[in-house]
């Protein structure tokens, strides 16, 4: 909370602004919390000068979070030993407070970008990792699945992955197999490009439908969390995910390839020779389904990683 020019700065305002960063970079709880070792603390209730060192270690975690965010450091100065803290300012004495982004408010306003942007991640500061795949190299039709779980230590370590900025990353390939139904299947799958399940939606590099579903949007039965269709004659047939929550620690993803095209008529008039009625031709060639992360690390912010494990292939 700001202050005012000719407030008296209190033991209690600098451990509200502690508190404050403690929610996004410590513990937290529900949608705060990266679950790191913070430099600051609370002060004593009763002590008269508030010490640099306690400044300084509040620096460090503002600064720690806003790296991990953006990249770069808050716009905070450094409060040397015997500065006064002013409102707005600092200085060495109460007729020279001009550094003006050493004040309690700067620090304040500091601290509610990290707030607001608690949710964002660098990619300076995150990784992106294979976690688990599946490939069908065998002539298919229907539906093919892969299934797979993503399972935390904990439940606090699944809101700190998340929380940080981690994603569940899904993408899809098909190569080999020259039918016209393995050519639509190859350009559905490359037009998806990557799809994104984070803290509370599911988004696509390319097209398709994704949701407003996230984490913290499961519950114990499947959503559908993005789909892809087919085009012209196999506008029937499309790529899907669906989510769910086993547990608070447990997490599944089931990822569907649906070949629900029938077959379409012929041209009519028949040509000599020809069927009556479509035909349904197999999918042919390599379908492969890989599961990576993005996840938060380094110096700034760095969280575990979740166990990837299949339940079904396709």
């Amino acid at each position: 909370m700001a202050v005012s020019v000719g407030d008296e700065i209190t033991a209690a305002q600098f451990n509200g602004l502690q508190s404050r960063v403690a929610t996004v970079m410590g513990t937290g709880s529900s949608t705060d919390g990266y679950g790191q070792a913070l430099a600051s603390s609370q002060v004593t209730a009763d002590v008269s000068v508030v010490q640099a060192s306690d400044f300084d270690n509040l620096r460090t975690d503002i600064n720690k979070a806003n790296n991990h965010q953006s990249g770069s450091n808050a716009s905070i100065g450094n409060i040397d030993v015997g500065q006064i803290i002013g409102a707005d300012a600092s200085g060495t004495s109460v007729g020279s407070l001009t550094v003006t982004d050493e004040g309690f408010n700067d620090y304040d306003t500091a601290i509610g970008v990290i707030e607001t942007n608690k949710f964002l991640i660098d990619s300076g500061n995150s990784t992106v990792e294979a976690k688990t795949s599946s490939t069908r190299t065998t002539n298919w039709n229907g539906t093919i699945t892969h299934t797979f779980t993503v399972t935390f230590s904990d439940a606090d370590q699944r809101r700190y992955f998340f929380n940080s900025g981690g994603e569940i990353r899904f993408s899809a390939s098909q190569s080999g197999g020259g039918s016209a139904k393995d050519l639509d299947w190859r350009a559905l799958l490359n037009a998806m490009g990557t799809i994104k399940f984070g803290y509370t939606a599911t988004t696509a590099t390319g097209s398709g439908t994704a949701s407003s579903i996230g984490n913290y949007d499961l519950t114990g039965t499947y959503q559908t969390i993005f789909t892809k269709t087919g085009s012209g004659n196999y506008v029937e047939n499309d790529y899907n995910i669906q989510a769910r929550a086993d547990s608070a620690t447990i997490l599944r993803f089931k990822v569907e390839l649906r070949d629900d095209d029938t077959g379409d008529p012929p041209i009519t008039p028949l040509p000599k020779g020809a069927i009556a009625g479509g035909v349904d031709e197999d999918v042919t060639g390599t379908f492969t389904s890989t599961i990576q992360q993005l996840r938060a690390t380094g110096s700034n912010v760095s969280v575990a990683s979740p166990a990837y494990s299949n339940v079904t292939n396709l």
